[in-house]
């Protein structure tokens, strides 16, 4: 019987280490890219002038 406590502890023991056992690893398939994701809805596109102007008001 004195041996089932120590499988216990050693069973706590590879716990502890095995979170980064159990996670999945990437594969080559998980970074296959279809090019850049852009949204359907962006916001209108704002002329350089407007930039500088929010630029400049946003560094004072």
């Amino acid at each position: 019987m004195p041996s089932e406590p120590n499988n216990q502890a050693h069973g706590t023991k590879d716990d502890s280490s095995k979170p980064q056992e159990q996670t999945k690893k990437a594969t080559a398939q998980d970074h296959i890219s279809k090019g850049p994701q852009i949204p359907d809805n962006m916001p209108p596109k704002a002329s350089r002038e407007e930039i500088e102007a929010r630029m400049k008001e946003l560094n004072k």
